[in-house]
């Protein structure tokens, strides 16, 4: 008994297999918020690895600038020396302040203090990393 029409609960069946464009919009606001998180936490992972690189880069290096001047067999002169590195080496980058001082911490003993400084840019900051050892003037 097909009279052509189509029952009234087949019709609603039919029209409820899509979404609405309200379901579709909210879907993708949710989204678009989940993706500007992870892109967020993405680049301030980045710019950390890079800050955490350079200090590395500047530790490692302070360190074996100053224990060239400890295994010595003559201290360094007292003087104040700064540069830039070469853009080739693997400091590029970075800038260097050396100060040899001599310094008398009670009466009678005398010290010589070396001081290593490196200076880099990061964005719109200047960083820096400080290291000093005391050896005895020779």
């Amino acid at each position: 008994m097909s009279s052509g029409r189509i029952p009234e609960v087949e019709k609603r069946a039919i029209q409820k297999k899509g979404f609405t464009i309200l379901e579709v919009l909210i879907s993708l606001s949710i989204l678009i918020i989940t993706l500007m998180a992870l892109y967020q936490s993405f680049s301030t992972s980045i710019f950390i690895l890079s800050s955490t690189k350079n200090l590395w880069k500047a530790i490692s290096f302070a360190q074996n600038e100053l224990l060239k001047s400890e295994r010595a067999t003559v201290s360094p002169p007292v003087s104040i020396n700064q540069g830039v590195f070469e853009s080739g080496s693997e400091m590029s980058g970075f800038r260097w302040k050396k100060l040899v001082r001599d310094t008398n911490p009670f009466p009678g003993i005398e010290i010589r203090q070396i001081n290593y400084q490196l200076l880099w840019n990061e964005g719109k900051h200047v960083y820096t990393y400080d290291a000093d050892i005391y050896v005895k003037p020779k």
